[in-house]
């Protein structure tokens, strides 16, 4: 299950830019390892994490070095000459294994603990790393890819000068400090523009989540049937209606006598008499 340094190092920035959040994983061991459940370059970290404990269980070394690197990517591992003293070991590895996607965090701390408690092993055979954090930087980045990798190196030729000289390396991104960066539109007019449009496919929005509500809203409550043009005209009727009452119980209340409409006793008849 060996593979070239190219392989496993250069050729993990071959899908680099398709997951910016994802980070690469790296497993090579001065023993010869099984082969590992599975070889894809994009996988979940509770798969890859399956597949290392597959390969640790017959505890093939007798020294582990767990790696973690916080903010890393494949992008930072597209050349050798990003980590030359990582590079080296890997060229001279038995076997290695690695992933150039690896979506979500990895702990190695938990592959670790695996690890120390399946083999039984003392607490100084397995040694943890947590380096400092790759800036977003590119220069930076370089710069602290480069003083993390000859931290690796000085641990590692303790190993190599150790009487055994067998040991697995894990190295994995560790969890992240900064956002992955995103792109963010740029527009050549002025804000002014970006702003008014932005406005514009916000009333957009609004009206139509309130079409998509007033479908659903009961038949008194969509439509209106009394506007203030309606009120307005029942208070003119009533008042209208009032003065009309007032004015038919007034004629209604007129009282005339029946003896004024007769011929003897009318007022033409009275004058006669006289």
């Amino acid at each position: 299950m060996r593979l070239s340094v190219a392989a496993a190092v250069a050729g993990l920035c071959a899908s680099s830019h398709a997951f910016s959040d994802s980070s690469p994983f790296i497993l090579f061991s001065t023993a010869k390892l099984s082969k590992p459940i599975s070889q894809d370059q994009l996988q979940s970290s509770s798969k890859v994490v399956e597949s290392t404990k597959q390969l640790l269980s017959s505890c093939p070394t007798n020294r582990y070095l767990f790696i973690s690197q916080p903010n890393l990517n494949a992008a930072h591992l597209s050349s050798e000459a990003a980590v030359p003293k990582l590079s080296d070991s890997l060229s001279h590895a038995a076997s290695s294994y690695s992933v150039a996607e690896v979506a979500g965090e990895l702990d190695v701390k938990s592959i670790a603990a695996y690890v120390r408690a399946t083999c039984e092993l003392p607490h100084s055979a397995v040694d943890v790393i947590e380096l400092l954090p790759v800036p977003s930087s590119a220069v930076e980045s370089e710069k602290t890819l480069k003083r993390n990798d000859d931290e690796i190196g000085l641990v590692l030729e303790q190993y190599k000068s150790s009487a055994d000289d067998s040991y697995t390396v894990i190295y994995a991104g560790g969890p992240r400090t900064e956002k992955p960066q995103t792109y963010t539109a740029e527009f050549t007019d002025s804000g002014a523009g970006h702003t008014e449009l932005k406005r514009q496919l916000h009333d957009v929005k609004g009206v139509r989540r309130q079409e998509k509500s007033d479908k659903n809203l009961p038949l008194f409550e969509k439509y209106q049937y009394f506007t203030p043009g309606i009120f307005m005209g029942l208070i003119a009727l009533i008042i209208l209606m009032s003065i009309l009452y007032a004015g038919i119980s007034a004629l209604a209340s007129l009282q005339v006598s029946y003896g004024a409409f007769d011929k003897d006793m009318g007022p033409a008849a009275q004058k006669k008499q006289q």
